[in-house]
């Protein structure tokens, strides 16, 4: 470990953490009501085919996936403690 957290910044990252886990899901459901109008067949570009908006799909959840996975295994970390 490189560095140990401050036990009096405790309180702000977690309730830090507990914003960004809410903006996520939030910004998760939006997406998820949205999903057809950024994701869906599209007429007039050539060559649309459905394996390219499936890599869409996969190049934007990934990364958020990962993201939130390693917010939520620290607030755990610090709820722990």
């Amino acid at each position: 470990m490189i560095a140990t957290v401050n036990p009096a910044a405790v309180p702000a990252l977690t309730i830090g953490g507990i914003l960004f886990v809410i903006f996520y899901v939030l910004a998760a459901v939006y997406v998820w009501r949205h999903r057809q109008e950024w994701f869906g067949p599209d007429a007039s570009v050539d060559g649309d085919r459905k394996a390219t908006r499936y890599l869409q799909v996969i190049v934007i959840c990934i990364p958020l996936l990962l993201l939130t996975g390693r917010v939520l295994f620290e607030l755990i970390g610090l709820w722990v403690k």
